[in-house]
């Protein structure tokens, strides 16, 4: 009937469910498909900012970054938007060029049907280091002949 079964509860087909604040996911013919809901941007040590981290924020489901500016300053959120600062030099000012720079598109995450890449990039509009996700179609998956649904745990 194509629905699935995860952690113990069922699906039906064409369902979307959430079995973690961090993550989507799609029953599909008696499979599902996830995707992240929190942001991976990447953030490098800079003048402002020598030791940022990702620490996990009570209340909240995403880790967010915070700065360890040394013993006297102690720890400070980073802002959420404005310029930041993400390598060891500040972004170009608006207006200015930004020297694109980023990795290959990762594999795949699936062998069939659709799954998702990823690359680490400046290519945005603050020219900061993130992880960028795009989708990714390797062809059709096989007919599941004469199986049940599939069983999967998080």
């Amino acid at each position: 009937d194509g629905s699935c079964e995860v952690n113990g509860r069922l699906y039906r087909d064409g369902e979307t469910f959430q079995p973690h604040c961090r993550i989507r996911c799609q029953c599909e013919d008696g499979g599902f498909t996830c995707v992240p809901l929190c942001s991976e941007d990447v953030r490098l040590p800079s003048w402002d900012c020598p030791h940022p981290r990702r620490v996990e924020v009570p209340g909240k489901c995403c880790p967010e970054w915070v700065c360890d500016q040394g013993r006297e300053l102690g720890v400070r959120p980073l802002p959420a938007q404005g310029p930041q600062f993400s390598g060891l030099v500040a972004p170009p000012p608006p207006g200015a060029p930004c020297p694109e720079w980023s990795t290959a598109w990762g594999p795949c995450s699936t062998t069939c049907g659709l799954g998702v890449a990823t690359r680490v990039s400046n290519q945005n509009r603050l020219c900061r280091l993130e992880t960028q996700r795009r989708l990714c179609l390797l062809g059709p998956c096989p007919p599941a002949r004469g199986r049940g649904p599939r069983n999967s745990t998080f």
